[in-house]
């Protein structure tokens, strides 16, 4: 005589379960990811917001038609002869450009970002918004303290190039997106 079974035997159960704790796991792994990358988008859509208010005043006064060809030639540092030779810049605010806002650590080879990237942010801004003719000269955006920024201002012949990077956690800086912004000499190179 045959026994036959009308349940499921402890092997079977023990399978079963196994198959739905893998499943669950991995579902929990899925929301931490996404919860740092909602987290991470909203810091992107803040830093675009951020870069337009504290681009902008920059990019109306260098669009201005009254803005003269020595003035414009005046925006940013003397660039290196490698980056000239390279046709790069002519001229770059900070004058360091991007390593302005960092400093070596004892090996050479690792990096920190400086102690405020925002007074060098700053600093690039205000000498740029000194040579334009703008209804912002002496104001900028006020971005959240809780943010820390950077900004890059590059001269190649008649273009000249904003590049901006915002962050929460200083840290982090230098590896979040740059913005750009590009503006083209309106005037008359003659004057």
């Amino acid at each position: 005589m045959t026994r036959q079974s009308d349940g499921f035997t402890l092997v079977e159960v023990c399978l079963a379960i196994a198959v739905m704790a893998v499943g669950v796991l991995s579902m929990c792994g899925l929301y931490t990811l996404g919860y740092r990358e909602n987290r991470q988008s909203v810091e992107d859509v803040a830093s675009v917001a951020y870069a337009d208010a504290y681009l902008s005043p920059l990019v109306q006064g260098l669009s201005a038609t009254n803005m003269t060809w020595s003035k414009w030639c005046e925006i940013g540092e003397n660039a290196s002869s490698e980056m000239r030779a390279q046709g790069v810049a002519d001229g770059v605010l900070p004058a360091g450009g991007w390593m302005a806002y960092v400093q070596e650590i004892d090996n050479g080879a690792d990096y920190r970002i400086k102690g405020d990237p925002r007074s060098t942010a700053d600093g690039a801004f205000n000498q740029v918004i000194s040579q334009v003719e703008s209804p912002y000269k002496g104001s900028r955006a006020s971005l959240p303290s809780d943010y820390q920024y950077g900004l890059v201002v590059t001269r190649r012949g008649a273009v000249i190039q904003l590049a901006f990077r915002a962050a929460r956690r200083k840290e982090s800086l230098m590896t979040q997106p740059v913005i750009v912004a590009e503006v083209h000499f309106q005037g008359d190179p003659e004057r």
